[in-house]
Order: C-alpha cells, then structure tokens, then sequence
C-alpha cells in the first residue's frame, strides 16, 4: 500500500511539473502584453457597445495588445477626465470629436470658461468617422431651429459631444436657447422616448458615415423612431445658418433616401468623431493600436454595424493634410500600412 501511495505522490509530482513546464510559455506571454485603456462613452451607446465587443477578441487580432474598454457619461467628459488625470496619460485612449477640441481649446462657454491647457498635449489616433448632427420632430409645423420657440427640445446629455453638447452650443450660438419652453438633457434612447411618447415636441439623433461617403449608419435610438411606425421628420438646417454659428461644424448634406425616412435632400450638421490620446503615450503601444484597426477593419465591422465605416481611408482621415494634429505613433502605422506617404 505504502509503495503504490510513494507511485501515486512521485506521478503527481512529474505531472505538477510537467504541467507547470507546458504554462510557462503562456504565462510568459500574458507577462509580455499590454492592456490600453479605452474611455468611451455611456452603456448602450454606439461606440461603447461595439469596442466592448471589439475587447473581446483582441488575442486575434494581436500578439501583445489587449483593449479594456471603460463606459464614461461622454466623450465631453473625457476630455476633461483625462487633462486632469496624468496617470492615465501612458495608457489610456479616449474617444473625442473636432468640434469638441475646439470647445475645449479656445474655451467655449458654459462648457470650458477658460481654455483647456491640455489639449495642446492630446493627439489624435484614428477617426471613426464624419458624424451627422439631426434634430427631429413629428410635428409638421416645426420645419426649422427658428420653430423650436416655444417648444420643448429633448437631447442627449451634455457630457456627450454628439448627442448634447453640440445641440446646446448651436442653440446658444442662435440665441434659441432662452425661448425654448424646456431644454431636456435626458440621453441618448431617452430623448427619442421621450419625442415618441409626446413629452418634448423635438428630438436630437446622431450617426456616422465613412470618409468617402459610402456607409453611413445610424444608431439604436434612430432604430427606435423607425420601427415606431410613426410620422417624423428631419429638421433642416440651412448651410448658412451652421455657418453663422462661428464655430467649425462640418455641413452635412445627404441625398434623399441615405437615412431611414429621408425622402428628399436634407441639410444636417457634424464633425469628425476621433480617438485621441495624450503625446507621452509609447508610440508602440499607439502603433499596434492603429494596426489592429486597420488591418482587421473587415472582420471587426462584422461584429457590430457601429463601426461598418471603418476604412483605412476613414481612420487616416486628414492626417495627410494636419499631421502634426496626430500621434506620431499613429503616423507612423499609418505609414508602414499605405495610408500616409
């Protein structure tokens, strides 16, 4: 009995260390990769929903690299977020957007009373895509911003970029902001609940097309009107009008039938929605970043329909013209992959 009891004890001790042999290659590799921290934006919104997905399959998309994906009230807060927390600076990527660094750097109230010192650090690291900005209404007499008087407007958050922050910025700029009878900051899905269910008389939507104009998608909350089977519209806002607001909003203008319910040519606003990240972060890390978008753009669409305008062209958007706006890591990924000469 004592013989097969010191067997079975000397046959574990061999497999202990077999087995402790055969992880050790694995445990190696897990000791040599990198985690870059994602802040994005709330829990069901587009862009979170699609990069939490995208974390899940980084191990085949990179050797060393791996994603953690953070939900955050908006890419207005991250900005601020970030110029306030150093320690995030070597690690961490942040969704933005070209109107929103504006804001922040020249110092546009209510959101920035003063200029924002640290974006003269922040770099860009891809563009997701130009944005379109689009108020609507199932009201047929609100035609225009100017009818929004006396009516009660519902929008996103104003720590979100594309769905409050512009909203509040070009009402402001219009001087509408103190005849609206409520200005409702109530999210994303939320303000569009709140349209359908006759609580405010306007709602606000967003969505996203590639840089060549080829795919544009919308997000859940645009599903939601659709599928409501009810009679909305877009509001058009005249090309003028955007531009006497002072500040660079893209104008957007769509052929009829490019969004769900569009029959005819509309006007809308936007701007480029980026992620950015601080100058100290290690060009590698940025580099691979960069790779892994790229170089799988055609599988990762695949597992959401938020990131369908994904393209090289799309994340390499403008860097030829404003180099010097993007992080040297990304550069130089752009480069080696064909994008940047």
């Amino acid at each position: 009995m004592n013989a097969r009891r010191k067997m079975f004890s000397r046959g574990l001790k061999t497999a202990i260390v077999a087995t402790a042999f055969a992880l050790l290659p694995h445990m190696a590799s897990a000791a040599d990769t990198k985690t870059v921290r994602l802040m994005v934006s709330p829990s069901g919104s587009g862009p979170y929903n699609a990069f939490a997905t995208i974390q899940t399959h980084m191990e085949e998309f990179s050797k060393w690299l791996r994603l953690s994906v953070e939900e955050t009230p908006g890419f207005n807060f991250n900005v601020k977020y970030m110029a306030t927390h150093p320690d995030r600076f070597k690690d961490t990527v942040f969704g933005t957007g070209s109107v929103l660094n504006w804001a922040a750097k020249t110092g546009q109230k209510p959101f920035y009373p003063k200029p924002l010192a640290a974006m003269a650090d922040f770099r860009a690291v891809v563009v997701l895509g130009l944005t379109f900005n689009t108020w609507v209404a199932m009201d047929d007499a609100i035609k225009g911003p100017k009818d929004f008087a006396g009516k009660r407007v519902g929008i996103g958050l104003l720590t979100q970029n594309e769905w409050g922050m512009h909203q509040r910025m070009l009402l402001d700029a219009w001087g509408l902001t103190p005849k609206l009878a409520s200005l409702d900051t109530l999210g994303p899905g939320q303000n569009i609940a709140a349209l359908l269910d006759g609580r405010t008389d306007v709602g606000t939507l967003f969505g996203l097309t590639s840089a060549d104009g080829a795919i544009t998608v919308v997000t859940g909350p645009h599903r939601k009107l659709e599928a409501s089977k009810r009679k909305w519209h877009y509001i058009n806002v005249p090309a003028e009008m955007t531009k006497s607001s002072g500040m660079p909003f893209r104008v957007v203008e769509y052929a009829a039938n490019t969004l769900p319910n569009q029959p005819e040519k509309v006007t809308l606003f936007g701007d480029l929605l980026m992620l950015s990240a601080h100058k100290s972060m290690p060009d590698d890390m940025v580099k691979e970043f960069v790779r892994v978008f790229v170089q799988n753009s055609d599988k990762i669409k695949k597992y959401h329909g938020f990131l369908k305008p994904l393209t090289g062209a799309t994340l390499a958007h403008t860097a030829k013209t404003n180099p010097g706006f993007f992080h040297p890591g990304a550069l130089s990924a752009f480069k080696e992959l064909g994008l940047l000469k």
